[in-house]
């Protein structure tokens, strides 16, 4: 009985050989271009050459027609530039519009790089797709291949299969007529009669690269959708991790057992002891005893406001001519700092160089705000001004009697540390172009107090001439 269920199986996985189509060998392309011209006429449709190289005028031989893939590529550029023109459309006018300078939401111009990108990328997807889907690729097995003859396709000979498949085809006839093509050989080629099945060894080596594909993809998942205490796996170190100590944390380095190490008694590091020149780094002849007004924190102006709208809303029955004139309000900052010894004399030396220096820190750090000419009107002081938001105090003009009598010191401070709206630039500036901002200072000061009439004609020709 089991010798009978074998052999069942057996007789059931071995189908019976089907003719799938004749095959004629010839060993000259001119040959095989007269032969394919004559098969062309003869009314065959399924059939085809196989040559070692590419031969020119075979498609014409054969009748083949124009390919599509063209109308394909054109299709998938198309649909990649509507795709992009459309999502930069949505994406900028219509879910998250942002105006920027009162440029467009949506310009055409500047959608163009994107549009032809991905213009290419779909053109290039359908190109690539498009001909594989065509010539029915990949296809990795024929039964062709099985022929001991066709095996010299790729060296020195060239092949006409004619498909069984063909309205036209017919074993005895076809053969004939292939015969009168005075082909080298020609033979028949059959369907394989051996289990379309995978071998198990295969099978089971497929199957366990899927299920760690997906265990792999469900890992990533988890990850993602969970937190952990453990920084995330970093395939690529770069520099992300060094081997440097973290703060506040212990070490076996040191025998204290800690990481940040104490500042040596006696010492100072290099380039922070400022009290061996105190006019250059702090803009006094010397400390005070009192050194907390050297560094001062921006003054509260909330707190003068307040006040100064106190006093405007205060009700009075008295007539304005009756009113009794306001006691002028003194900053008790402002006074303590008019005491303090400023320099008046600049602690660096004063070149052409540090001039031009300081032109160049000024129109980055101050034009901005004090205007290129000093006079408080710069873009962003001038648009403050438009809004009318009640919270832009304007600048003081440079030229003002008050700034100019102001020592060289006490500017060096208020950029050190600020000054009413106006915030410290101490962090940014270093004090080297402090400096040079207040000499560039001095000289546009000074050329609003020189009547053009007093200079002299030499002075005019190298002012006009200095860039």
């Amino acid at each position: 009985m089991a010798t009978t269920i074998e052999q069942h199986e057996e007789t059931k996985a071995k189908a019976e050989p089907e003719l799938l189509g004749l095959l004629a060998e010839f060993d000259d392309p001119d040959e095989l271009i007269e032969a394919s011209m004559k098969v062309r006429d003869a009314g065959y449709r399924k059939w085809d050459t196989h040559t070692p190289f590419p031969l020119h005028g075979i498609d014409e031989a054969m009748g083949i027609k124009w390919t599509i893939l063209p109308w394909i590529v054109a299709g998938c550029g198309l649909t990649g530039g509507t795709i992009a023109v459309g999502m930069q459309y949505f994406m900028n006018a219509v879910d998250y519009p942002f105006l920027i300078s009162g440029k467009p939401l949506f310009s055409i111009p500047a959608s163009i790089p994107i549009t032809f990108e991905l213009s290419v990328l779909l053109a290039a997807f359908g190109a690539f797709f498009g001909m594989l889907g065509l010539n029915q690729l990949p296809k990795l097995y024929n039964p062709i291949f099985k022929s001991d003859a066709f095996r010299r396709v790729t060296n020195d000979r060239f092949f006409i299969s004619m498909d069984a498949k063909d309205a036209k085809f017919s074993e005895i006839d076809t053969g004939e007529f292939l015969k009168s093509l005075k082909p080298i050989h020609v033979e028949e080629f059959w369907s394989d009669t051996e289990s379309a099945k995978l071998p198990r060894s295969l099978t089971l080596g497929l199957s366990l690269v899927g299920v760690v594909m997906l265990l792999s993809v469900g890992l990533v998942a988890y990850l993602r959708t969970t937190t952990s205490p453990n920084p995330r796996i970093h395939i690529i170190q770069d520099m992300d991790f060094q081997p440097s100590l973290k703060a506040q944390n212990t070490t076996n380095l040191f025998p204290d057992g800690r990481e940040i190490r104490p500042n040596i008694k006696g010492t100072i590091p290099r380039g922070q002891f400022k009290d061996d020149n105190i006019p250059f780094y702090y803009g006094l002849k010397y400390l005070p005893e009192d050194q907390d007004v050297v560094v001062i924190a921006l003054q509260d102006e909330k707190k003068a406001d307040d006040k100064k709208a106190t006093d405007k809303k205060a009700p009075t029955d008295k007539t304005p001519a009756e009113k009794p004139a306001a006691p002028a309000v003194v900053d008790p900052i402002a006074a303590k700092l008019d005491k303090l010894p400023w320099v008046t004399e600049f602690p660096v030396p004063v070149t052409e160089k540090l001039m031009a220096r300081g032109k160049e820190r000024y129109r980055i750090y101050c034009s901005a705000c004090h205007g290129l000419g000093g006079e408080g009107d710069g873009l962003v002081s001038l648009r403050a001004m438009e809004l009318l938001q009640g919270t832009w105090v304007k600048p003081a003009s440079y030229h003002t009697a008050n700034v100019r009598k102001l020592p060289i010191g006490r500017l060096y401070h208020s950029i050190t540390n600020g000054v009413r709206k106006m915030p410290a630039y101490g962090s940014q500036v270093p004090p080297e172009d402090r400096w040079a901002i207040i000499l560039y200072l001095k000289a546009l000061q000074k050329s609003h107090q020189i009547d053009a009439n007093t200079i002299s004609e030499a002075e005019k020709r190298k002012l006009r001439d200095t860039k």
